[in-house]
């Protein structure tokens, strides 16, 4: 989770630990919502919360930011050769395109400033058929998590991903939503 800041950016803000893993159980939809996927790229992964899980699923996985601090945090969790940790923005990455099976934004993508270029980072990376996993906040009021003006519903991702198609839903845990596009 971020906190907004005196000239509207958004700065790091651990929302990890135990409350978490009462919210969100990745290691209860994480395998399912992933298919077949091997090479995954997380991107805008904070503090790698859903990287220690990803890491004992995936063959080769990217974990993005472009926040330092979030980056050191997450090397404390990863203790697997098959992970790649990248300071850099989701908007444009170093990852090699046409190479990543799934594409996962968990409590990232509404924060995102350039979505749309966040967007078409996502479908370069992408291969043919490659999916987009989202895991983010139900738009409803609750005592925590990001501001409602950022908080995006289902239907502006089925909205904003238009080059893909919704596959399934699934209930992460509590106030969270979780959809699979499949790349058209």
């Amino acid at each position: 989770m971020e906190e907004k800041d005196n000239i509207g950016m958004y700065r790091f803000h651990m929302y990890d630990g135990a409350s978490r893993e009462q919210n969100e159980k990745p290691d209860q939809f994480m395998l399912d919502a992933l298919g077949n996927a091997k090479i995954i790229a997380e991107l805008g992964c904070g503090s790698g919360f859903y990287c220690k899980y990803l890491q004992n699923y995936a063959e080769k996985l990217y974990c993005v930011d472009s926040n330092k601090e979030a980056i050191k945090e997450l090397k404390k969790r990863i203790d697997n050769d098959n992970t790649i940790v990248l300071n850099e923005d989701a908007s444009h990455t170093s990852i090699p395109s046409n190479t990543v099976d799934a594409v996962l934004f968990a409590n990232s993508f509404h924060d995102m400033r350039e979505r749309e270029k966040v967007y078409e980072e996502a479908l370069r990376i992408l291969k043919h058929a490659g999916s987009v996993i989202i895991v983010d906040w139900e738009k409803k009021e609750t005592s925590f998590g990001p501001p409602m003006s950022i908080r995006m519903s289902k239907e502006d991702y089925i909205g904003f991903f238009k080059d893909f198609k919704l596959e399934k839903e699934f209930i992460p845990g509590i106030n969270h939503y979780g959809l699979v596009f499949k790349r058209k």
